[in-house]
């Protein structure tokens, strides 16, 4: 049941991984969000674009599902430490922030332990450095916060190009992602 549920939940998040890498983007501009949050979500977009993927030797669709996945605990933390601005956000992108909670609960279930291998990679968003750019300077330096939009609407041109088919086929072979989780698990 926890398979299905994952499934479910995340080929609708998998489709519009664009628009919510957009929204994050948003998140990240927002002064109303905490700082901390704010430079955690700079380091999960960092992440994204930076083609390292979450889940090891994952790729193309479902390497996009650990990036969701870290997303997702990304926008929980924001969601704990500025309620407020994420209201705010959720009225804007009901889509994405609406099913947040049960996406982490279908999301923890069926990972079970694994997902402290995620949460692992996104306590180290913060300090992720880019291209010579670091995720809090994206937020504090205008001139890094435009280099993380524009490199950001690089990606999802070059990068992030999949559609509703590649998603269901993808998802289909989600079991391919607890191996590599579970080798990781105490690194």
């Amino acid at each position: 049941m926890s398979r299905e549920r994952f499934i479910e939940l995340m080929t609708p998040a998998l489709t519009r991984f664009s628009q919510d890498v957009k929204s994050v983007l948003r998140i990240v501009e927002d002064p109303e969000v905490d700082d901390q949050s704010r430079v955690a979500a700079a380091g999960s977009l960092m992440h994204i674009i930076s083609s390292t993927g979450a889940i090891p030797g994952v790729r193309g669709v479902l390497r996009h599902l650990g990036d969701v996945m870290v997303m997702r605990l990304v926008l929980e933390r924001v969601r704990e430490r500025s309620p407020g601005a994420f209201d705010k956000h959720l009225a804007k992108s009901p889509e994405m922030l609406g099913p947040l909670s049960d996406e982490l609960e279908a999301m923890r279930e069926y990972l079970g332990d694994r997902v402290s291998v995620l949460e692992q990679a996104v306590e180290k968003f913060p300090a992720l450095n880019h291209q010579g750019h670091q995720a809090a300077a994206c937020v504090e330096d205008p001139e890094s916060a435009t280099w993380l939009y524009d490199a950001v609407q690089e990606a999802l041109i070059a990068e992030i190009d999949f559609d509703d088919e590649d998603v269901v086929r993808e998802l289909k072979q989600v079991d391919r992602i607890l191996a590599p989780l579970a080798a990781r698990i105490g690194r």
